[in-house]
């Protein structure tokens, strides 16, 4: 009786755990999965990017740290924003073949909220240099985009961007970079010191003129991520000692007298000797411009004169009208480039090859967070 009872129980056992091998043997349902795009905001002012060497722009979000999305881009393209922030425009130059085969330069424009290619119109072989903001320029209404060339000799490209095409190619031997100022200007920096004033014309023939020489290129030369306001025409050049020359941009340019950051922070002006010791501005992007309060935002670290690549160790913000210094900020990390929102309550992005990107508060100073993805060599934002 006893052994019926053991049987009954070890064949009522095994089929329940058959039965439950059973049960969880069963694949399970799936749900059908829901594809979306995503889409970015147009006009976030804590929006910034980052570049490096492998092509593309990173997107980060300031307020929270998180990578917003990509902007496609050729290795040492350019990029630069609309008026409106809806549209994204990239000058970039690749190969048939990846790093050899038939070369293609074009104007690519994207749609600045879904990152979807809108337009590619071809143009002149441009400048293939890494990281410049000045290599291309908007004008103030967004109706045209400047381009640099260099293929061999230097000459600016306009692009009618309302009919999507080149307009025309002005030569500027000797010169470098473009600054749009007005609707039919742009400017170029020059290595005898002078800026060449480009002026071309819906239709007719371009004319150039030149300013007399503000700087010595061969004793301190500026910074060619120099700053500049296409609405305005207001240009601010920083030079490798730490001087600030500003110009005018305009049909008749004014250039005024250059003063010095370090003076403004009560010290003797920089000079040139290789073994000078001195506070000095310094790295890829080393100045950043807030233009509603005028606040100039200036990578600055101790070394000799032609030390301008090195990295930051302060910041010092100094008031563009009256030169004076009104903050000394020790630099979070090792900053290769700035940059600076343009909103009311701006944030100061810094970047650097060597450490997570740092998000500061551009008023107080305050590091409001660290992005471990945002290792990068250049940083900007829509309204640089």
């Amino acid at each position: 009786m006893q052994n019926t009872i053991r049987q009954v129980l070890k064949t009522t056992l095994l089929a329940g755990g058959f039965a439950a091998a059973a049960a969880l043997a069963e694949p399970p349902v799936l749900t059908a999965e829901v594809s979306d795009t995503a889409v970015l905001t147009i006009g976030k002012p804590h929006r910034f990017y980052t570049m490096a060497y492998d092509g593309g722009a990173v997107i980060f979000d300031g307020d929270n740290g998180r990578i917003e999305g990509l902007v496609p881009m050729a290795m040492n393209a350019t990029l630069d924003f609309s008026a409106d922030n809806t549209r994204i425009y990239v000058g970039e130059t690749m190969y048939t073949r990846g790093n050899r085969g038939d070369r293609i330069d074009l104007l690519s424009i994207y749609d600045a909220s879904t990152l979807n290619l809108l337009k590619e119109i071809p143009v002149p072989p441009r400048a293939p240099v890494n990281m410049k903001y000045n290599n291309m320029s908007l004008s103030p209404s967004g109706q045209r985009a400047y381009i640099y060339n260099l293929h061999p000799a230097t000459s600016i490209t306009w692009v009618d961007l309302k009919q999507e095409k080149v307009g025309g190619t002005v030569e500027v031997p000797g010169c470098t970079m473009a600054f749009a100022w007005g609707e039919t200007g742009v400017s170029s920096v020059c290595g005898d010191g002078s800026l060449a004033m480009v002026t071309a014309p819906d239709a007719g023939a371009a004319t150039v003129t030149h300013t007399k020489r503000f700087f010595d290129a061969a004793v301190d030369p500026v910074f060619d991520n120099s700053l500049y306001d296409n609405t305005t025409g207001r240009a601010v050049f920083l030079s490798y000692t730490g001087l600030i020359h500003e110009v005018e941009l305009s049909a008749k340019p004014v250039i005024s007298k250059p003063w010095s950051v370090q003076v403004s922070a009560g010290y003797s002006a920089a000079g040139t000797g290789t073994d000078e010791l001195a506070w000095r501005p310094g790295g890829r992007q080393p100045i950043a411009w807030h233009k509603a309060s005028d606040k100039l935002y200036v990578l600055m670290h101790t070394g000799p004169y032609w030390s301008h690549n090195d990295t930051a160790t302060e910041i010092w913000v100094l008031d563009r009208k009256t030169h004076a210094l009104l903050n000394r900020w020790p630099s979070p990390m090792a900053t290769r480039s700035i940059s600076v929102s343009q909103d009311a309550q701006p944030q100061l992005y810094l970047v650097s090859m060597e450490a997570p990107a740092i998000v500061m508060d551009a008023n107080t100073g305050e590091v409001l967070r660290s992005i471990e993805a945002g290792l990068a060599e250049a940083t900007t934002q829509a309204g640089h």
